[in-house]
This record gives structure tokens, sequence and C-alpha cells, in this order.
């Protein structure tokens, strides 16, 4: 598992909890997959996780409520349309927030 350099560690606390609820409800999960790793229509986006079982993939990015805009609403569009390209897939969006309102 490796920490992607754009990501906060709020993000990254929230991406390993999603993981695990993932593994438990019986997905191999992979983190921050590799463009390798991805089908060709979803090389060039940037995703946190990919949860597959037998009936469907699941392509997540988790995000702050802070980081939602300031790292592009576009980006998750794009990366929205490129995933209902593929049968059987789906787009999850977690959105997290810090426990402690910020002053």
């Amino acid at each position: 598992m490796s920490y992607q350099d754009n990501q906060n560690p709020l993000e990254y606390r929230r991406l390993l909890k999603l993981a695990k609820e993932y593994r438990e409800q019986g997905y191999s999960v992979t983190i921050n997959p590799s463009p390798e790793k991805l089908p060709t229509v979803l090389a060039d986006c940037s995703l946190d996780l990919i949860a597959v079982n037998d009936k469907k993939v699941v392509a997540a990015k988790v995000r702050t409520r802070q980081n939602l805009s300031c790292n592009g609403s576009e980006d998750l569009r794009r990366i929205s349309r490129s995933v209902q390209q593929l049968p059987g897939w789906e787009f999850e969006l977690v959105v997290t927030n810090s426990r402690t309102k910020a002053s």
C-alpha cells in the first residue's frame, strides 16, 4: 500500500477504513492502483481504491470537503464518466471531514 503525495492524512485514514469495509464484504481491494492495473479508459484517472467481487467493481476516490473543490470537480466528473463506460463498474466518491472545527 502506498501513500499518494497529494492525499492528506485524513483522506488516507478514511481510505484505509474504506478498504477494510470492502474486504469485510468479500471484495478484493487494491489501494492506489497503478495505471497498468486499470482498464485503458481509466489509465489516466487517479483512483484511490478498486474493490472487486464476482458481481461488480467499485472505483473509489476519497476527498475531504476542503479538497473537494480545490482538487477540481471536473476531474471527478471525468473519472465518473470514464467508469460509466465500463459494464459492471461503479464510481464511489467518499467525502470525509475532520471531527474538529477548523479555526
